[in-house]
């Protein structure tokens, strides 16, 4: 009987309960809906990360959830494995659209350290980065909001923050027909300066709605 039941469900059907019971507690800031979200998150990192389930980790860190986060990426092992991914165009896209998302001051620091680091690390080498995902100006607009002139350099996150734009800082291009390539380098060492100059602010490099406005 049972076998007779679930072959008249669809795979997209069950894929979708399960998809609605997983936003529900994720959601639930009542006691039982948090210890189930952190019993989630501490299930998937035992699976681990792969090429195949990372939007799923990913997805996790738009919930607003403090518990989940820390149970999700405290002890540093996702990131770990975050590195061994393969670059591809979604990953990287994904990092950016998150940031996108979140305003500053309404990201957790661990959240915020993870999507930077992946990001850090794909463009430390920035002509291989920029060939494998050329980010937008917007792009980077979304990266720079999350500078913090309140600390200085060497605050952990404003530090990751300073070193991608220090790599894509670097960027030129040797063809005089791809110009893109010299603005994207341009506007990161703009956003750089405007941090590190005590007279500048950072809304004379980045518009002032990206540091108001979530998409």
């Amino acid at each position: 009987m049972r076998d007779r039941l679930i072959d008249s469900w669809s795979e997209e059907d069950i894929l979708s309960i399960h998809g609605d019971i997983v936003t529900e507690f994720m959601q639930s800031n009542e006691d039982h809906g948090v210890n189930a979200a952190v019993e989630y998150a501490k299930y998937l990192k035992y699976r681990g990360l792969d090429n195949q389930n990372y939007p799923m980790f990913l997805d996790l860190l738009l919930h607003e959830n403090e518990e989940v986060i820390y149970a999700l990426l405290a002890d540093g092992v996702i990131f770990d494995q975050f590195k061994n991914l393969q670059r591809t165009h979604f990953l990287v896209n994904a990092c950016f659209e998150l940031l996108k998302k979140f305003l500053p001051g309404s990201i957790y620091d661990l959240t915020l350290e993870t999507l930077l680091r992946v990001l850090k690390q794909h463009y430390r080498n920035a002509p291989v980065g920029y060939s494998l995902y050329p980010p937008s100006i917007d792009q980077l607009n979304a990266i720079g909001k999350f500078l913090d002139k309140s600390r200085d350099q060497t605050d952990d996150l404003n530090r990751l923050i300073l070193d991608i734009f220090s790599d894509l800082g670097e960027l030129n291009s040797k063809d005089t027909k791809d110009h893109r390539i010299d603005r994207i380098g341009a506007h990161a060492n703009r956003i750089r300066s405007a941090f590190l100059d005590d007279q500048a602010t950072l809304g004379e490099a980045i518009p002032e709605g990206i540091m108001t406005e979530s998409s």
